[in-house]
This record gives C-alpha cells, sequence and structure tokens, in this order.
C-alpha cells in the first residue's frame, strides 16, 4: 500500500504541469523519498529535515514540520550546525559536510558529485530523482527497491 501511494505521488508530481508549485512538488519529492528510507543506526524521536536551499524551497520543505514519518514528528530547519540531520537538503552550488546516518538530497545536482545520494533534477516540465544507493549505504542509510524502481537513473 505505501508502494503504491508513493507511486502514485511521485508519478503525479513527474507529470504535473505548471499549475502545480515547483517547490512544492520537490518538497513531496524529499518527503517521500525519507519515507522509503531506512536508516541502520538507531532513531531519534523526530526526522530532522536540514535545509541549505534557496528561501522557496526552504518555504515549501519547511511546510512539512509536524508532520509523521514512520511514527516520528517531522523537524525542519536550518542546516547550520550540519549536526543532528537525517535528511540534508542542498543546492547544487552548497558545499555539503554531512555525518554520517544523514540522507543527502541535492536540488539540481548531476550524481555522482562525492556528497548526495539523491538528486531531484528538472527534465523538461517533469521533477525526476536520480539515486546513487552506494552513496546513501556508505553513510548507513538503505533504499527501498520501490523507490529505486521510480528513479529516473540509479548509478
Amino acid at each position: 500500500m505505501l508502494a503504491a501511494g508513493l507511486g502514485l505521488g511521485l508519478c503525479a508530481a513527474g507529470t504535473a504541469r505548471a499549475q502545480v508549485d515547483e517547490h512544492a512538488l520537490k518538497a513531496a519529492f524529499v518527503y517521500n523519498i525519507a519515507a522509503f528510507s531506512h536508516w541502520q543506526a538507531p532513531a531519534a524521536e523526530a526526522l530532522t529535515i536540514c535545509l541549505q536551499v534557496d528561501a522557496q524551497l526552504e518555504g515549501a520543505i519547511a511546510g512539512l514540520a509536524g508532520r509523521q514519518l514512520a511514527g516520528r514528528p517531522v523537524k525542519v530547519r536550518w542546516a547550520s550546525p550540519v549536526t543532528g540531520c537525517d535528511v540534508l537538503v542542498h543546492g547544487a552550488q552548497t558545499p555539503v559536510v554531512a555525518a554520517a546516518g544523514t540522507l543527502v538530497i541535492c536540488d539540481a545536482c548531476t550524481l555522482p558529485d562525492g556528497a548526495s545520494a539523491i538528486a531531484l533534477v528538472r527534465e523538461g516540465n517533469r521533477i525526476r530523482f536520480d539515486v546513487d544507493p552506494a552513496r546513501a549505504r556508505d553513510r548507513g542509510i538503505t533504499l527501498s527497491s520501490q523507490l529505486l524502481k521510480l528513479a529516473r537513473r540509479v548509478l
């Protein structure tokens, strides 16, 4: 059932036209990607999403605060300092230093970039994502096979 929800959510997001806000779609991708990721380290009470992105994407992702993911409340904050982050979302021009146990998602990067496990990419009028599962594993995170099936490209 979760896989169907992810598939429908990401497929609908991928085919959305200009009437849907691009930043809201990217926020939905971040949420769904986190939902289909498993951290090997013991989970903290909250799932913390840290941001190093432009103001528009920051505002869209901030709207995820207070939602639940796997029974954990979602917290969103600026990534300074970059500690205590379960997910770090950064822009392509932002240098990244992230701790083990942090799923790094880049907005508009080309993988491999040396830091990110997932890249949100614009393909025409679609938002898609590329995945580097080895980078995620190196950080102690397993990405579900359902997520990998929906990726545009898996390295």
